[in-house]
């Protein structure tokens, strides 16, 4: 049986489409993470952000521990006080700094999102060009204040 092209090219359409989609709703979601974070660093106690955000306190405990966690760059070591923006994966970070100077090279495993590409790889963690450009879009979403940027 042979595919149907018009219907082939429907659904890859619609599969581009939803991947563009998931991306736009992770930055969405870093930059609320981000923001979640700078609210805590101000001063805001958990309860009270979780109340001002209509969240549960334990959701903004979450997100506060998990990035007190991950705050170092898994690549040059620089801690989030020591430079702009960071970006997390699920279990390792890469500052504004390494996303500007990464030259990927050899494959590898992506420690961001697992596929097997050219990374650029230091201290054993390794990202590829698409992470590498999805980090730089969601730090560029970030105004200096890190709130995203309208649209």
């Amino acid at each position: 049986m042979t595919l149907d092209e018009e219907l082939l090219a429907a659904a890859r359409k619609a599969g581009t489409a939803a991947a563009a989609a998931q991306d736009q709703a992770d930055i969405a979601k870093a930059v609320y993470h981000h923001s979640v974070l700078r609210l805590h660093r101000a001063g805001g106690s958990m309860r009270e952000i979780a109340e001002a955000l209509k969240m549960s306190h334990q959701r903004v405990h979450q997100i506060v521990e998990h990035s007190k966690r991950t705050e170092l760059c898994s690549f040059c070591g620089r801690r989030g006080d020591e430079v702009d923006k960071m970006m997390a994966g699920p279990s390792t970070m890469i500052c504004d700094v390494c996303i500007a100077s990464a030259q990927v090279g050899e494959p590898g495993e992506c420690s961001f999102c697992g596929e097997t590409k050219p990374v650029h790889e230091r201290e054993g963690t390794r990202i590829c060009r698409s992470c590498l450009d999805f980090s730089a879009g969601v730090i560029a979403a970030v105004n200096p204040i890190g709130v995203a940027s309208p649209r």
